[in-house]
């Protein structure tokens, strides 16, 4: 009788572990497609070419940018607005690839993009040195 329930606990933990390596197998063979986000990158400090350098960077990551161009106003801080999601769900995305950590969120469900990236006067501390450097290997 205890040999039944060891082999019922060891089919259990079997079928637990499946189901993990499964779980993280699918992670790493089907990652997140990042095209689906549209971003609009804004410069808002007026370091010429900023915006289009970093919309360069996004489009090599895979990033659908849809717009990138001036603000109209300047800023001292680089931000990223999320447009659709309240738990900055697509924000939080661009945020790890760029590096920038300040994301807030303005909920506007007839816009055409998910994120707007604002970049302030910080830009130097807070993208990543392969935009700073602007050496895009192949474009």
């Amino acid at each position: 009788m205890a040999k039944k329930g060891n082999n019922s606990l060891t089919l259990f933990l079997i079928l637990i572990l499946s189901a993990f390596i499964f779980s993280f197998a699918y992670k790493v063979w089907h990652p997140f497609d990042y095209s689906k986000i549209k971003i609009e990158v804004l410069n808002a400090c007026g370091i010429d070419d900023l915006a289009r350098d970093t919309s360069r960077f996004l489009r090599k990551k895979g990033f659908d940018v849809t717009y990138f161009g001036n603000a109209a106003e300047y800023q001292n801080k680089t931000i990223i607005v999320d447009k659709l999601s309240t738990d900055k769900k697509w924000g939080k995305i661009v945020g790890r690839t760029l590096g920038i950590k300040t994301i807030s969120t303005h909920i506007d469900s007839t816009r055409l993009v998910h994120v707007i990236i604002l970049l302030g006067k910080d830009y130097d501390y807070v993208l990543p040195k392969e935009i700073l450097n602007r050496r895009f290997i192949g474009l």
